[in-house]
Parts: structure tokens; sequence; C-alpha cells
């Protein structure tokens, strides 16, 4: 019978068995022999037990995964043509998928969002008579409460919901892991673009927008793109708003781990990444950090004439911005202009300057359609004037006539003011259309502007001469109410609105003269060739009478 302390297990050699390395190559091949020593102690087998130690000549040490890099290509927005090279910590962007760390921190981002608000009310919440409904015998029907009896229409619920927090715990640094997940899992696809510069756009247009994402398509593959940036970009929100597609723009604070799976690919500001980074790495350095980058403006636009002035129109509210356009809009045109004058003549002050007066005759034409309407004026005079003629008593037919006069001066300032900004709009339009070498559009839009000054002239002259009927008016006034210095104040004013009457008959005379001529001369032209033709017709008839 063997010993029971032979039979036995000898205890803790499982354990260190199961501690052993099972690596393929764990023991090198000079150990594939044994190492039984031999009993002879000659030289040769000194030497033979000497050529077991091997050289570790070709030992690879393993870098720690804490102390690895990666390179991640930085790219220029919105071409996504890359720049350089940046080196980021392996355990930042390149750690293992772990499916169950994304779906803790999902689920976790999900109960944070639940409002929890549903609310019901019990039977001793609604409100209600508490007689009972019916007796409790006798009828031959179930008994019943009061009307407040959750089995009764209009009664209260019975476990219905209350207003409660669905919000769940989750550690900080399990947290901090499904953030560099989320962001490993889209790097190791090739699927996080990081750019160097801010992904904001030079205007608001859903077309030039549209043109960036069919870019990105050809270049990434198709699908949508989730745009991180490190603050708003209100022209970007804006397109993206005309598009219907607000949450492919979100700030680093606005998006979640959800986000950042979600969508065909990730354009993430550089600025913005730090900032992530930075701020879910807490389970590595154990402490909470403190220095993020607040703010990364657009230079590359920003350095463009009229840039900032747009985007502040852009952020201006909805209800101010109409009004505040065409001074914007002017701004703009000078500061192109007066940079323009220092440039060496060639293609690029040719541009500016097309560019400059195409934007100033753009706000010429908005504040035409600021002026208000010239048929509720004219309506208004009609009616005004109407009144006047039915008062008889002299004062109250003053107060009518200057009434009816302060209304026709409005219509004719309303009248001037448009010919004129329609007239200087037509002007650099003109002068742009010469620049591009378009002589038709160049002569269309100097027509239009020939008419306005035209019909310019004459407004002139009507809302002068209603502004001296308005101060003889006025001055009667004050002659019937014995204020001399008032009259001799109005009349003084009357002589001098004549004077500029006179002057301004005399300008658009002019005007229609210089329209006028060029026809004159034509017809002087026309029967001229008439009366050749006819003399012409004359000497043939006698010729062909005399050869008769």
């Amino acid at each position: 019978m063997a010993p029971t302390r032979i039979g036995s297990p000898m205890r803790g050699v499982a354990l260190q068995l199961a501690r052993l390395s099972i690596r393929q190559n764990a023991i090198p091949k000079s150990f594939s022999s044994s190492p039984a020593r031999s009993i002879t102690t000659s030289s040769a087998s000194r030497a033979s037990i000497s050529s077991i130690t091997t050289s570790a000549d070709g030992y690879v040490p393993v870098k720690p995964f804490a102390e690895q890099t990666v390179l991640a290509t930085i790219h220029q927005f919105p071409s996504l043509e890359p720049l350089r090279l940046e080196t980021y910590p392996a355990n930042h962007l390149y750690l293992p998928t772990r499916r169950d760390i994304l779906h803790r921190a999902i689920v976790y981002e999900g109960d944070l969002t639940r409002e929890g608000t549903a609310s019901t009310k019990t039977r001793y919440e609604v409100r209600g008579s508490a007689r009972k409904i019916r007796p409790q015998k006798g009828s031959g029907r179930a008994r019943l409460g009061d009307k407040k009896s959750p089995m009764l229409r209009g009664g209260g619920v019975a476990h219905g919901p209350k207003p409660r927090d669905f919000s769940t715990d989750l550690p900080k640094k399990v947290y901090d892991l499904a953030w560099r997940t989320a962001l490993s899992y889209r790097f190791r696809k090739g699927e996080l673009i990081i750019v160097d510069n801010a992904i904001e756009i030079e205007s608001p247009s859903q077309r030039l927008l549209k043109h960036i994402f069919d870019l990105h398509d050809r270049e990434r593959g198709s699908g949508r793109s989730l745009m991180v940036t490190l603050e708003n970009r209100p022209l970007l929100e804006q397109a993206l708003d005309k598009m219907d597609r607000r949450r492919q723009a979100l700030t680093w604070e606005e998006v979640d781990v959800k986000d950042l799976l979600e969508l065909s690919r990730i354009i993430i500001e550089r600025s913005a990444l730090y900032n992530i980074l930075r701020e879910h790495v807490e389970d590595l350095t154990h402490k909470k950090n403190r220095y993020l980058i607040e703010s990364s403006p657009p230079s590359d636009l920003e350095s463009r004439l009229g840039w900032p002035e747009f985007r502040n129109l852009m952020q201006t509210p909805a209800s101010e911005r109409e009004a505040v356009r065409p001074d914007v809009y002017q701004d703009v045109c000078y500061g192109r202009i007066t940079h323009a004058e220092d440039l060496p003549d060639g293609p690029e002050k040719t541009n500016l300057r097309i560019s400059a007066y195409e934007l100033l005759a753009e706000s010429f034409d908005l504040r035409r359609k600021q002026l208000p309407s010239l048929q509720p004026l004219d309506a208004d005079v009609k009616r005004k004037e109407e009144i006047a003629s039915q008062k008889t008593a002299e004062k109250e037919v003053l107060s009518a006539s200057i009434s009816a006069l302060e209304a026709h001066i409005r219509l004719a300032e309303a009248g001037y003011q448009s010919f004129l900004l329609e007239a200087q709009a037509a002007e650099h339009r003109r002068d742009v259309y010469n620049w591009k070498g378009q002589a038709e559009l160049a002569e269309e839009q100097e027509g239009i502007a020939s008419d306005n000054r035209t019909d310019l002239a004459g407004a002139r002259v009507e809302l002068l001469q209603a502004k001296k009927q308005l101060a003889e008016t006025r001055a009667q006034v004050c002659y019937n109410m014995d204020d001399l210095k008032g009259y001799e104040k109005l009349m003084k004013e009357a002589r001098v609105l004549e004077d500029g009457l006179e002057e301004a008959r005399a300008e658009a005379e002019q005007v229609v003269g210089e329209e006028e001529e060029p026809e004159s001369i034509s017809e002087e032209m026309e029967t001229l060739a008439e009366e050749e033709r006819a003399q012409a017709e004359a000497e043939s008839s006698k010729k062909e009478k005399e050869s008769k």
C-alpha cells in the first residue's frame, strides 16, 4: 500500500503548470537536447556543455502599449488634401475594439437623454365627487365605488407612469475608455479624417455645400459625414439647415459616443480632437485636465476681403438682417475697391473690381426694394386732394392742402429714390459687363440707366415743385396768423426752391434733348435718303421719255 503522502496530489503543481507560458518557440532550440549532466569530467564534455549558451544579439524587446504611437494624416478642409503626418499615442487612437464597453456607453447616454416626464393621475388625484355610483347590493351588477375608479372612463389610472429619472451610472474611467475606443474603431477603418483648419464655408449656400459633399463621396466613398468642430460654425450650420442635415455638424461638447459610430465617416478639427482626447484620459492620467483649446477661428476665410462682415451679417437676427444687408454690402464693396487701387493692373485687380461693383449694384437693388410702394402713396395723395377740394373755409382748405402736399412730397421722394437707385445699379452693371467684354449686355444696361436718368430728372422737378408749393402754403398760414418771421422764413425757402426748380427744369430739358438728338439726326438722314431716291427716280423717268 502506497503511503498517503505519495499517493495524494502535490499541492500547487496544477496552479504552477497553468501559469507556465505555452507560447510557441518559448524555449530556444539549443535547449531541445537533454540537459542531463554527463558523468565524465573530460574537457570534451565541458566543451559540449558550454555550447548550450545562446547569443542575445537578435533579441528585440517588446515596447509597452502605453509607449507606442501611431501616425495620423492631417488634411485640409474642404478638399481633404493631405498636408502632413502627426503622431498620436496608441492608447488614444489604436485601442482594440471592445463592443461591451461601447454598448455600456451608448446605453448610459441613452438613459441620460430620457426625459422621464410621462405622468398619469391616480384615483386620488382625479377631480370629482366621492359619492358611490350605485348601491352595494340589489342592482344585480358589479359593485362600484365613486366615479374616480380606474375601471371607469374618466377615472384614475392604476399603476400608471410617474415622472422619474432613467439615468444610470457608469464609471468615468469606463466612459473615457469608450470614447477612445470609438475613435480608435474609426481610425482603424480609415474613417477618422482629421483636418487642420476650421470646418467652415464661405457662404451659407446649399449648392456650395452639396458640391463639397459630392467631392467627399468621390474621394472617400458614398455616405454622410459627421463634422465635429471646436466651436459653432454659423454659415455651415445654416447651409445644413437648408438641407435638413442639422445633426451633421456638432461641436466637440455636443457630440457623444453614439454620434461617433452612426454615420459613414467623421471629419473632425484637430483642435476638437485634442479637446476630446484631453477630456477623456482620466483613466490614464488619474487627474482632470484643465488645459483645453477654447477658440479656433477660420483664419483662411477671415483673410478674405468682406468675409468677416458677411459672417456677422449671417449671425444677425433674421428680423434685422434684411435692413442692414445693403449697408454691409456697401462697406464690403468700398473695402474691395480701396484694396484694388493698391494692386497692379492684372486679372486679380479686374476680378476684385468686378466683384465690388456687382455687390454695389445688388446693394442698390436691395435699397430700392425697401422703399415704400408707390400705389398706396398715390392713393393717399388722391384721397387727401379730394378732401381738400371739399373744404370751404380758408383755414380748413389750407390745412387740407398742406396734408395733401406732404403726401405728394412722400410720393415724389419715393419715385425719385427708386429712379436714382435703379439708374445707379444699371450703371455699375454696365461697367461690370464692359470689364468682362460683354458689349451687348453693357449696351442694354446703358439703355436702362439712360431711361431712368430721364425719369429721374422729371421726378426731381416734380419733387421741388411740390416742396415749393408746400412752403408757399405754409407761408400763407403764417401770414394769416400774423407770424411775420415765419412768413419771411418760408418765403425765403420758397425762393431757394424756385431757383433749384429752374435748374432742375433746365437739366431735364438738356437730358431730353440729348436723347432726342440722335432721333432727329436719324430722321434727317432718312429724309435726305428719300429725297435722293425721288430725284433718282425722276431722272430715270426723264431719260426713258427722251429715249422714246
